[in-house]
């Protein structure tokens, strides 16, 4: 053969060469394409006891590239406890999208939308209760058989996502634990904020309060017979409610008081027990010593109340506390 004829066999053998390795790569792409879709079917309806619908929760898929990654994905928010919505086909692709998936390359068959449901667990109103009580009796200053808690009111229609139930009681600030209190309560489940309730409850506490049992008038000074303990419910007496006989007698009334009167800080006052003039023994106590001197007081006061005195040996007046009716301390 010549080699002009040659030549231009090997030049178009070289061309068909090649037109088919083309050919062969176009259709190994087509097969490699069609390989590469993926099929998901919607299902009609799903549960879902988690905070997220994810791929997985809501299709039924085929084809060997609908892998873990992909059912993975997010789709949408669970509704809360015990209710439903529903999450579309659109809506699916849209959020697949979001996440770097080529949905052209997907189908999807199915209803158009799936009906999403949520598992609820109902609030445990004897267990809640127990724990107000108790987290009510931890914190109160009272004697706990002394108390009595009562009505503790809450909404127990609640529904709660399925899971370990835990709970955190809080009271107001400046709580008294007395009469009608709210408390706010904290619903976890599964070590993650559920609810938050506010808890009313009633608290009666019985303790001795001091009484009159006959008439006083106004500025009547207070003895043994003019009063007594009676065990009365602490709420809505108040925290100057007087308890103790000792903090009344002696003292005197600041206005009328009838019998059955309950007795408070505000009702009585403590007569002045040194006046001006009074002769008073001056007590200074420095450690291991006590040094003592006379002294005249220069104005009037009650137990415990600063007054001045003078030495009557130095002529010095200086300021003493009020011990008894013949006695003043120095304090260093």
């Amino acid at each position: 053969m010549p080699d002009r004829k040659r030549q231009r066999f090997e030049k178009v053998e070289r061309r068909m060469a090649c037109g088919l390795s083309a050919a062969i790569l176009f259709l190994v792409s087509i097969s490699a394409f069609a390989s590469e879709r993926i099929c998901l079917t919607l299902k009609p309806a799903a549960e879902v006891a988690g905070e997220r619908v994810r791929l997985a929760d809501v299709v039924e898929s085929k084809g060997t590239k609908a892998d873990g990654t992909i059912l993975k994905t997010e789709v949408g928010r669970s509704p809360r406890p015990g209710q439903t919505r529903f999450v579309s086909a659109d809506y699916i692709r849209i959020r697949l999208r979001q996440a770097g998936f080529d949905t052209d390359t997907m189908t999807f068959e199915g209803p158009d939308d799936v009906k999403v449901s949520r598992p609820w667990a109902s609030l445990p109103a004897g267990r809640i209760r127990a724990a107000v009580d108790a987290a009510i009796r931890r914190r109160m200053p009272w004697n706990s058989e002394d108390v009595t808690v009562s009505d503790i009111q809450f909404d127990e229609t609640v529904h709660l996502p399925v899971g370990k139930l835990t709970c955190r009681i809080v009271p107001k600030p400046h709580e008294d634990y007395l009469g009608s209190t709210i408390l706010a309560l904290h619903l976890f489940v599964n070590g993650e904020p559920a609810r938050k309730l506010w808890v009313n409850a009633t608290i009666s506490v019985m303790a001795d309060v001091v009484t009159v049992v006959r008439p006083l008038g106004k500025h009547q000074h207070i003895r043994l017979e003019d009063i007594r303990l009676e065990r009365r419910d602490l709420a809505g007496l108040g925290s100057e409610t007087i308890r103790d006989l000792e903090d009344a007698l002696g003292n005197r009334s600041r206005r009328a008081i009838y019998p059955g009167t309950v007795l408070r800080a505000g009702m009585i006052d403590q007569p002045p027990v040194v006046r001006r003039g009074d002769i008073v023994k001056i007590v200074v106590e420095t450690g291991a010593m006590t040094i003592t001197a006379t002294g005249m007081v220069k104005q009037r006061g009650r137990k415990g109340e600063m007054v001045r005195v003078m030495n009557t040996d130095s002529n010095r007046v200086i300021m003493a506390r009020v011990t008894g009716p013949d006695a003043v301390s120095v304090d260093f």
